[in-house]
């Protein structure tokens, strides 16, 4: 059975986990970043509109929130955080496509004008959707209900973890997760572990980050959802 590194935060984690397990894959589960709620507070502003790029972004937003927005139309990027948003109360949810920009055109192309939009987001993201609201001159605001952090491990820990485990693959879902695993994996006790391990990462920006691996190929899923990835480390 092949070894895949799982390194998403919690609780995406165990559910890629359990997605494995059932395509025949090990998984095994190493953290290394993980999500802190914030305590963003209820803005003043009268909202037409929300957009969700992050399912944590609802997971760790308040009650207080929320509440006043679940009746205004909701913009998601994917069916994940649809399903969160619909999770958390809202009644009208658009998907996007599984990226910011994308989600960004159609949030232009469906917003009232004169319209101000509610962006829930974590400290954390990419930049994608937020400059292009702001090349279409759209008015929003950020609310940031949580941040990620990064995971340390003991020496000690990593050694028991990593004890004569070969690492076939490994999942990346972020390039600050790119970061930290190729920190990781340069670890002179850690080497050997991943003497030939397929990465496979959530988008080409993400694999940007790992262009000077060697240890073996990286791969871009063709869009950042987790169903594409996973398809693309079983045919690999």
């Amino acid at each position: 059975m092949k070894t895949v590194l799982v390194t998403r935060p919690q609780p995406g984690a165990t559910r890629t986990s359990e997605r494995l397990l059932c395509s025949g894959f090990l998984p095994l589960v190493l953290p290394l970043t993980k999500i802190v709620p914030l305590d963003a507070s209820r803005p003043k502003v009268k909202f037409c509109a929300v957009a969700v790029t992050s399912a944590s972004a609802l997971r760790e937003a308040s009650d207080e929130l929320l509440r006043p927005l679940l009746k205004v139309p909701c913009f998601v990027v994917g069916e994940a955080t649809a399903a969160a948003a619909r999770a958390r109360g809202f009644e009208t949810v658009t998907t996007g496509d599984g990226d910011g920009a994308t989600l960004a055109q159609i949030v232009i192309e469906e917003l009232p004008s004169g319209g101000c939009l509610l962006y829930l987001t974590g400290k954390v993201r990419s930049p994608d959707f937020e400059q292009s609201l702001r090349k279409s001159a759209i008015h929003f605001r950020c609310s940031l209900t949580y941040d990620t952090v990064s995971v340390s491990y003991t020496t000690e820990f990593l050694h028991d973890f990593f004890a004569q485990k070969r690492i076939d693959s490994c999942l990346i879902y972020s390039r600050w997760g790119a970061e930290l695993f190729a920190a990781l994996a340069s670890r002179p006790e850690l080497v050997q572990n991943f003497d030939n391990t397929a990465i496979f990462c959530l988008s080409q920006r993400i694999a940007d980050v790992l262009a000077d691996w060697k240890q073996g190929r990286v791969y871009p899923a063709s869009k950042p959802d987790e169903g594409a990835l996973l398809q693309l480390m079983r045919e690999a």
